[in-house]
């Protein structure tokens, strides 16, 4: 038989996992972070830009996203598709993503190909204007739309539009959704795209990271090689945000073209920097984020109420939205698996 397990000691588990890493600032205020991991002859190379959806001013909602777009169509001296360069130099895992906190563009390369890497991020950030034409700004902005249209007509598609408005008030930084209105996408000008070039994407608002086979040491000289001569920029103070607080529960109930039924709580929750966010976080794996986890072990497996359950807390820099939700077993009432949702919360 089996020897019985140990306990594990978990303040000394925890101490085990460590990501070393080195961080530095160039004179012009980007940050570079280095984790050096030789099993392998490539880097991981990712540029975090410090803005993201809820820096959008009124009028401009989706613009981070759709400037996003705009960093891919070519740079003043790297003028074609970055797609096709990146998958010439042989990269892996390359893309960019834009929420509410943050725009970020990463990609993996063989240890050969980082100086290219670095300098096509570098020519991005230092020099894109001068590429950006009117025929791109259309045609990204029709590329966006239809991103919109693609979620919007997917099952479900709508529900994240009412739920932060129903959260979040008029004007609070988090009331719009990061992919915007068509019709303040249809007005994005070529002086919007100057603009938030100019005052978002300055190297002191951003930060390089480098993970792989490189050292601190020669990935200092290499980002001061291809970023140290690009200017500061503005500095951009991220959008202050208050957790609301609703006058009271809000019920709203969305039909569409789907087999079964969901019951989902949503509340609105702090932001990352809280000291609850861990227990935020375990507590609703323990509840719903686990196959193990106690709704699961009573809805689905038990009582069997529902074919699947989940909660989780989705974090952002300023608030969370904290989530249960049930789908219903077909034939079992609706009602009374939303009032067993809420004891079991309760």
């Amino acid at each position: 038989s089996a020897a019985p397990q140990a306990t594990a000691d978990l303040p000394a588990l925890v101490a085990q996992v460590q990501i070393p890493y080195q961080r530095f600032v160039l004179d012009n205020g980007l940050t570079v972070i280095v984790h050096e991991d030789r099993k392998a002859p490539v880097v991981g190379v990712a540029v975090w830009y410090n803005v993201g959806s809820k820096d959008e001013p009124k009028g401009q909602t989706g613009f981070a996203h759709l400037f996003e777009h705009l960093m891919f169509n070519g740079s003043e001296n790297a003028p074609q598709d970055y797609f096709q360069y990146l998958a010439e130099m042989g990269a892996t895992d390359y893309n960019g993503t834009t929420n509410f906190d943050r725009t970020n563009y990463f990609q993996t390369v063989p240890r050969p190909a980082l100086e290219r890497a670095l300098w096509l991020e570098s020519d991005r950030m230092g020099y894109l204007l001068g590429a950006v034409t009117q025929e791109k700004l259309d045609n990204q902005r029709g590329v966006v739309q239809n991103e919109k249209r693609q979620g919007d007509n997917q099952p479900g598609g709508l529900v994240f539009y009412e739920l932060l408005k129903t959260l979040f008030p008029e004007g609070h930084p988090y009331h719009h959704s990061v992919i915007g209105s068509m019709a303040d996408l249809d007005a994005a000008s070529m002086d919007d795209v100057r603009k938030w070039f100019t005052d978002k994407y300055g190297p002191n608002n951003a930060t390089l990271v480098m993970a792989g086979d490189v050292s601190a040491a020669e990935a200092k000289v290499l980002a001061e090689k291809y970023f140290g001569p690009i200017a500061r920029g503005p500095v951009n103070t991220p959008k202050a945000a208050d957790v609301p607080t609703l006058a009271q529960d809000v019920r709203t109930v969305m039909k569409d073209q789907v087999a079964a039924t969901r019951v989902t709580r949503y509340w609105p929750a702090p932001g990352i920097t809280d000291a609850d966010l861990t227990a935020l976080n375990v507590g609703t794996s323990i509840l719903g984020g686990l196959a193990s986890s106690r709704l699961d072990e009573v809805l689905v497996r038990d009582e069997q109420l529902a074919v699947a359950v989940s909660a989780g807390n989705f974090d952002f820099q300023r608030v969370g939205i904290l989530s249960v939700s049930a789908t219903a077993k077909p034939g079992v009432d609706v009602a009374a698996l939303e009032a067993r949702l809420d004891e079991l919360v309760a």
